[in-house]
């Protein structure tokens, strides 16, 4: 097994030209994964209001597990995880600086629009809004502490600003 996870939370933004730099550690897990500068994104799984990104090598493990329990089906569940899967997701080259463009799409279905929270989920990684991460009521105390602590640290509201 490999050593490469994301993991921990850290926090950034997407800018005025909606660029969102990727964090240096991610992009050394993506590149350690034989993922080089492709990055795949996607919406959340399980109804969370975020987005899922992962390496190259992820996508395959998804795409494996998806046909062990569906094989070729076209029935309506196996047609409803396929799209939210596979067709929910984008390849995104990372720019020379570390950056990624996200579409408006992709913005909206994960609530991004300014500060953004990269939650190293070891796998993958999620994109929060970190206002909405904090609002989940079932958050273990210690990750509300670690999320307010990276809020406070880049001089933002615990609360969602009005």
């Amino acid at each position: 097994m490999s050593e490469a996870a994301f993991k921990g939370p850290t926090l950034g933004a997407i800018d005025a030209k909606g660029r969102l730099l990727i964090p240096a550690g991610f992009r050394d897990v993506i590149a350690a994964r034989g993922g080089g500068r492709t990055l795949m994104v996607g919406i959340g799984m399980a109804r969370r209001r975020c987005l899922m990104a992962y390496s190259s090598d992820y996508a395959e493990k998804l795409k494996s597990e998806y046909d062990a329990r569906h094989g070729v089906s076209i029935s309506p569940q196996a047609l409803a995880e396929r799209s939210a899967l596979f067709g929910s997701t984008g390849s995104f080259t990372i720019d020379d600086a570390g950056r990624i463009v996200l579409p408006p799409g992709m913005k909206r279905a994960g609530a991004l629009g300014g500060p953004v929270l990269f939650m190293g989920m070891w796998d993958f990684f999620e994109l929060w809004d970190p206002w909405t991460f904090l609002a989940d009521p079932q958050l273990e105390d210690g990750q509300r502490w670690l999320v307010e602590g990276e809020l406070e640290a880049k001089g933002l509201p615990l609360e969602r600003p009005a």
